[in-house]
């Protein structure tokens, strides 16, 4: 399967894996390849080709490397919440990576989870609740709003 690297140098480019983009100095994320199913919905595979950053942004990240970093492959709880964020909020959390979610925002992205649930992705705090991402997926909005503004 193709993936796509995305860094500040260059447009989203295809390779084969993580061994792929080893020399790829931070900051630098490889997600899995986006598929004409993840983008319109349709069921037809398309062929391994440049990806535009949108695109690359809505599937699964794989993994992430930070400025003079090594790799660190993403945990399976992280690229599911990743890949649960609307365009809209994960255009908020690279933009502010301390942006509150509400309950409701949470729900949907963790896909039903309760607003209960302690994860190492997100802190909450206050009445009403509010939610803002910790850990991998914090590190993760990181490393892309470094890409994202270089």
């Amino acid at each position: 399967m193709t993936n796509v690297l995305l860094t500040p140098q260059r447009p989203p480019l295809p390779v084969g894996g993580l061994d792929d983009a080893a020399s790829t100095p931070g900051p630098a994320v490889v997600f899995s390849s986006p598929t004409d199913a993840d983008v319109s919905g349709t069921e037809h595979r398309e062929a391994p080709r440049r990806h535009d950053t949108e695109s690359a942004l809505a599937v699964r990240p794989v993994a992430y490397r930070e400025s003079e970093g090594p790799w660190h492959q993403l945990g399976y709880e992280a690229a599911d919440h990743w890949q649960g964020l609307s365009t809209e909020l994960r255009e908020r959390l690279i933009a502010d990576r301390t942006a509150p979610l509400s309950v409701a925002e949470y729900s949907a992205t963790t896909n039903g989870a309760s607003a209960s649930m302690i994860t190492n992705n997100w802190v909450h705090s206050g009445s009403p609740r509010m939610y803002r991402v910790a850990g991998e997926l914090r590190e993760l909005t990181e490393v892309l709003a470094e890409i994202l503004t270089s």
